[in-house]
């Protein structure tokens, strides 16, 4: 029988709890479910549909990522341009009313979301390939709009273009002579293949990127890195017309006139890479087509408008990286205390031949300041003849220095390098700024910005100077390679693209030419005693009158055969055609010298003492990859020595504590270990260790980057030291050390070492153009076949390892038979290495140098005619 009194309590308190349930649970929502989320799609991974229609509804969903602090004329004048876009799209013509009109985003006074590949790498495949049954609604983007200047230069004050009949200039072009129909057949035949493979590359690209900077040639997908408005697209266009395809040439250009220019991504703008990609491109594919295309040169006015921005500083130097939208645009700033020459110097042609076009005078004016400010200084250097490689353009010399600022070293500047102005870190595989792999010397220049002070703001409290060192730098740096190359190579081509008015710009070349060959050049040592020459780089460090040398090859100073070349024909410089076939012929020797038959990026390789006269020397080489045999030898004589010492006292303590033992009565306590023993034994093993470590020291100093030092040491070229064991055998193993022979082999089997390298600081080749470049002018300048015979070479090399299913990829080591593709293909592969590799097997009246001058990016722009 239940007997309630003793579950009454609990019964009660299960009837409230009921009723209390009932009561508050229709009336309260504690959990209310969760709206659906929209997933977070950047804009340039959304499906793209050409053909499609734009649909626009009455009342668009707006989305406006505006800061805090944004006040409301911001918020209706944001409204306003999206309205006023809108509205001009629904009016413009049919070809653009097709036109996909892509969400935007709008950043203001928080800094832009920056590219991220990791996340960018998935998106981008995966809504190709199943893209979303609704798209997100579009957020308003920032339009850039032309703002007062601060610093303008009167009609009366801007430097004008030089007036008068263009000077007969040297003819450059060899006098070619008729060829055999044998030779044109084999000759077509070539060119038929290097132009397949660029219809190859640019299919893949139409399909899988069209509108975007960048396809990833393994993937699919694209890659913005230069603002999205489609640099493959306007780098690509003149080549399109140089191999005659017009029909797609046509398509093309009807793609460029969907670009705007106005909006991007992007808070800032790369100026170099954008002058010379985008500006360079447009001006390039008007000037080829004979000017039937307007559109290129209104879309060249419209994106050069927008960059003359970067110019309103108080000394009309420009802010490499310029901040466009209205908001940032209309501040007071000064250019960087810490600028790539080579971004501060390439700005020279597409801007002259822009003035050209449009009789506009401030287009030429702003690039002339700059030349006029390099010209001042040249002579004034700690390497006169040339500038270094980074240099202050700011214009003022602040008064207010900290003492702390003296460490403003090199490893202070390169730690600059990862990350962005404000601090945020770099894309994984692209610089976000300048769109390069972050671990490959710039085709594209980073702008290392480490001044203190941010350009966004003035201060008076400074002296006017013109360009100067990077202040407070213990040591500046040169070379004519990355971060300077196009800085000297555009002194000749401006010199022609003046008509030959202008001498500044040939006494510029032939006293940086000058100093380079003084300095710079050097022939490397090789075992077939090949008579050619790279340039060095050279630092020359404050209060120390000896230069430091790095003999290096880089793939990025192979462009400057093909400008020695082209200087000795212009202005008659004996000898220089001389240095420049040996310096184009170095880089075809160094891509003889890889499996691949590619050349590395970078690499290291011996001086010869004299140029006129090299003799392989294998004891100096040797020595060079093994240069501590007798101390590394010696290290582990005096660790074996240190283990047969400690070896023999634990035998002797070992044995006395066994004779001790046998006096002594049983106990259930262990005996005492001998502290002074433990201890001895302690220091020796500190000392071996110690002495392994030198040995691991040694071998990072010698190979650098090339390997880890414990590897070095030990597993890559041979067992150099063991660590010492808690009981030691007795007598102890004698360690095993390698001859200086058996490590130099080692060294170079394991390092994957061509004959005559030293070391090589960097493996990948990135679809790079300026080899093909200095081989294409040297048989045009010479009209020697064996630069046709070597190009060829090159280019069935690189085809073969970097084609992919979709296009052409980078790879990641030339020095194996088999590299792995990197998934990246920049628009300089169909812009400049495809184009230089066609134009090596045309007629030579094709893209005539006679006629054209080719920028940094390989457009061609229409020389004056005499």
């Amino acid at each position: 029988m239940l007997r309630f009194r003793r579950y009454r309590f609990f019964l009660i308190f299960t009837v409230i709890f009921i009723l209390a349930f009932f009561h508050f649970g229709p009336s309260r929502d504690v959990y209310p479910s969760p709206k659906p989320v929209s997933p977070i799609v950047p804009a340039d991974s959304l499906p793209k549909s050409p053909t499609s229609s734009v649909e626009q509804s009455s009342n668009p969903s707006i989305s406006l990522d505006i800061p805090p602090d944004s006040s409301s004329d911001e918020i209706t004048n944001t409204v306003s341009e999206h309205a006023t876009t809108v509205t001009a799209s629904s009016t413009t013509s049919s070809t653009v009313e097709s036109a996909e009109i892509k969400p935007t985003t709008a950043h203001y006074e928080i800094p832009f979301v920056e590219h991220s590949a990791l996340i960018q790498n998935d998106l981008d495949s995966a809504y190709q390939k199943n893209p979303p049954t609704t798209r997100p609604s579009p957020v308003v983007r920032p339009h850039w709009r032309k703002m007062p200047e601060h610093f303008p230069i009167s009609a009366e004050d801007l430097i004008r273009l030089p007036s008068g009949q263009p000077k007969s200039l040297p003819k450059l072009q060899y006098n070619f002579k008729d060829e055999t129909s044998t030779e044109k057949s084999e000759r077509l035949q070539k060119l038929a293949t290097v132009k397949e493979a660029f219809q190859h590359a640019w299919t893949g690209y139409k399909e899988s990127a069209m509108g975007h900077d960048e396809i990833r040639p393994v993937t699919g997908g694209f890659h913005d890195p230069f603002a999205g408005w489609g640099a493959t697209l306007v780098d690509a266009l003149d080549t399109l017309w140089i191999m005659d395809l017009k029909e797609e040439f046509a398509e093309a250009v009807d793609e460029v006139r969907k670009i705007d220019f106005t909006t991007s991504e992007r808070s800032d703008i790369p100026l170099f890479e954008t002058v010379i990609r985008y500006l360079g491109g447009l001006i390039s594919a008007y000037d080829v087509s004979g000017h039937k295309y307007s559109i290129l040169l209104d879309k060249a006015i419209e994106l050069a408008q927008i960059l003359m921005g970067a110019f309103d500083t108080p000394n009309r130097m420009p802010i490499m990286y310029y901040a466009w939208a209205p908001k940032y645009a209309s501040r007071l700033r000064r250019a960087s205390e810490s600028v790539v020459l080579a971004e501060l110097g390439s700005l020279l042609v597409e801007f002259t031949r822009l003035a050209q076009l449009t009789k506009e005078n401030k287009y030429y004016d702003a690039v002339a300041r700059i030349s006029d400010e390099l010209e001042k200084v040249q002579n004034n250097t700690s390497l006169p003849g040339l500038w270094p490689l980074h240099v202050d353009a700011s214009g003022c010399k602040y008064r207010d220095r900290e003492i702390e600022d003296l460490t403003m070293t090199k490893s202070y500047i390169s730690r600059r390098r990862a990350t962005e102005p404000d601090g945020h870190k770099q894309d994984s595989t692209h610089d976000v700024k300048t769109g390069l792999h972050v671990d490959a010397e710039p085709a594209n220049y980073k702008s290392l910005s480490p001044n203190r002070n941010p350009i966004s703001y003035l201060s008076d409290d400074c002296d006017e100077q013109g360009i100067s060192s990077v202040p407070y730098a213990t040591m500046d740096e040169f070379g004519l390679g990355a971060m300077a190359d196009s800085t000297y190579e555009y002194f000749p081509k401006e010199y022609m693209l003046l008509g030959g008015l202008k001498d500044q710009y040939r006494t510029m070349y032939e006293q940086a030419m000058d100093a380079t060959r003084k300095y710079l050049l050097f022939r490397p040592m090789t075992k077939d005693n090949r008579d050619i020459l790279f340039v060095a780089k050279a630092t020359s460090f404050k209060h120390k009158e000896r230069l430091q040398y790095e003999y290096q090859g880089a793939h990025l100073t192979c462009f400057v055969g093909g400008m020695f070349g082209i200087g000795a024909k212009l202005f008659g410089i004996s000898g220089d055609m001389d240095i420049a076939k040996k310096l184009t012929d170095g880089c075809i020797w160094a891509y003889k010298s890889t499996k691949t038959g590619i050349m590395p990026e970078t690499f290291e390789v011996l001086s010869c003492k004299q140029q006129d006269s090299c003799v392989w020397d294998e004891v100096r080489y040797n020595k060079t990859l093994d240069p501590y045999a007798e101390s590394r030898i010696e290290l582990a004589e005096k660790q074996y020595q240190r283990k047969l010492e400690l070896a023999k006292q634990l035998q002797l303590e070992k044995s006395k504590q066994n004779d001790e033992s046998d006096n002594l009565p049983p106990s259930n306590t262990s005996t005492p270990t001998d502290t002074h023993s433990v201890n001895r034994r302690e220091l020796l093993d500190e000392q071996a260790v110690e002495e392994g470590e030198q040995v691991v020291k040694m071998s990072e100093d010698t190979y650098g980057k090339s390997s880890k030092a414990s590897e070095a040491s030990q597993q890559r070229y041979g067992q150099v030291f063991e660590d010492t064991p808690t009981v030691p055998e007795f007598p102890p193993t004698r360690p095993s050390v390698l001859s200086h022979e058996g490590y130099v082999e080692n060294r170079i089997k394991n390092d994957r070492l061509p004959s005559g390298f030293t070391s090589i600081s960097g493996r990948k080749y990135i679809l790079r153009p300026e080899a093909i470049e200095s081989v294409f002018i040297m048989f045009r300048l010479t009209g020697d076949n064996y630069w046709r015979e070597k190009g060829w070479e090159m280019f069935e090399a690189i085809d073969k390892h970097t084609r992919t299913l979709l296009a052409h990829s980078a790879i990641n080591d030339v020095t194996i038979e088999s590299p792995s593709h990197t998934d990246s293909m920049e628009s300089f592969w169909l812009a400049e290495t495809l184009k230089y590799s066609y134009l090596l097997f045309s007629d030579p009246s094709v893209i005539s140098l006679d006629e054209y001058i080719l920028n940094t990016e390989a457009h061609p722009f229409k020389r004056p005619v005499t």
